[in-house]
């Protein structure tokens, strides 16, 4: 399961409801519904083995005056689950406020996830795995060095746009590792962004890694990960 951490509290309705939707009560709720439905979407009917392309939608919208009342937010009466295109399909619920947050922690502790299952239609999402392949047609884990340049000079361009505001997207989130305090505190407040932290172990990183079978690489990703965090 995994878990995160958000660094600012932030006194507005959205951001209330964001962080409900972030705690540990209600991801364990939404996996348990989840695994209750046997990965099925209750709209369209189709059935997902993977649980991260499924979400847990309230039939009841959410609001400042419901958020805090267990009848409502954690009652699995008032909850279906329903996959991320059928969820696409539902209006806005935040406004227009255009919202950043910076995901970061380990190497394969999850924050890819935990995007998808945070975002909503509208959204932009900047990850640098993502750009890495949208221009090299590599497998996501193959980075070609000799195009390193081309794919940093879009990532900033991309946080350009997301600083300035550029665009009618809703929410953005940036994905990254930022194991340095410094560095991803001075982005924080260079976009005005909610750092959200994605909690796990280093051996849980580790497991992760021995399941996908991925490369020894990894390993010294996530060895050198944790040797920086602070």
């Amino acid at each position: 399961m995994i878990k995160i951490l958000m660094e600012r509290n932030i006194g507005d309705d959205m951001d209330k409801i964001h962080q409900f939707y972030c705690s540990k009560a209600w991801r364990d709720l939404a996996y348990s519904l989840k695994v209750k439905a046997n990965g099925k979407c209750n709209r369209c009917n189709e059935t997902l083995l993977d649980f991260s392309k499924l979400i847990g939608h309230h039939t009841i919208e959410l609001n400042k005056d419901n958020i805090n009342n267990p009848a409502i937010a954690l009652n699995p009466d008032k909850i279906e689950i329903i996959c991320l295109d059928c969820h696409n399909k539902q209006h806005r619920r935040f406004g227009n406020k255009q919202n950043i947050y910076i995901v970061y922690g380990s190497p394969l502790s999850g924050k890819t996830t935990l995007v998808r299952e945070l975002m909503q239609y509208g959204d932009i999402v900047l990850d640098i795995d993502n750009l890495w392949q949208s221009i090299s047609m590599q497998d996501r884990y193959t980075k070609p060095t000799n195009i390193k340049f081309n794919v940093f000079k879009m990532r900033d361009d991309l946080l350009n746009q997301i600083k300035m505001r550029y665009g009618n997207w809703y929410d953005a989130y940036i994905i990254g590792g930022y194991p340095d305090k410094y560095e991803r505190q001075r982005l924080a407040d260079e976009l005005g962004a909610e750092l959200i932290y994605v909690e796990s172990t280093k051996q849980e990183c580790i497991d992760r890694l021995d399941k996908t079978n991925r490369s020894r690489e990894w390993l010294t990703y996530i060895n050198d990960w944790w040797d920086r965090y602070e």
